[in-house]
């Protein structure tokens, strides 16, 4: 093989290599679960859920997440969140629902294989219609 050939071999080879590296890695299903949501200790809704995104190891990024069957319309805010599902798991989490966007860190979580267990966990809200004393409670098997 001349030499031209030799760089242009190495050439396509370095630049199929950075092509490779630097694809961003594709969302997929993170995680299902279930999302208790308490006002005062007194439960106002349940809701199912789920979480896609992408993981490395243990660390992860939510970039899209759903919250059915909870009464009203809920819906994600401030994606992407992140996260580590090792215990003690953590992750950051927005939801908006009747003019009020939820948000916090959820932290401290227990972890049983691929399930993390998240409890009595504070959020604080913003927006005009915004109660005061709510806690949730996640359970996300993250299979």
């Amino acid at each position: 093989m001349s030499r031209t050939a030799r760089l242009a071999a190495l050439g396509a080879a370095s630049a199929a290599a950075v092509a490779l590296t630097a694809a961003p890695a594709q969302a997929a299903q993170l995680a299902t679960g279930t999302v208790v949501v308490k006002v005062n200790n007194s439960t106002v809704a349940t809701c199912s859920s789920t979480l896609s995104g992408t993981k490395s190891g243990t660390a992860i990024t939510v970039t899209s997440a759903t919250a059915t069957g909870c009464g009203v319309p809920v819906s994600p805010a401030s994606l992407p969140w992140s996260g580590d599902i090792a215990a003690p798991a953590s992750m950051s989490f927005a939801m908006s629902a009747l003019g009020c966007t939820y948000s916090g860190t959820l932290t401290g979580g227990t972890v049983s294989g691929t399930v993390v267990t998240w409890t009595n966990q504070s959020v604080s809200g913003s927006g005009w219609f915004c109660s005061g004393g709510v806690t949730v409670d996640a359970t996300y098997d993250f299979a």
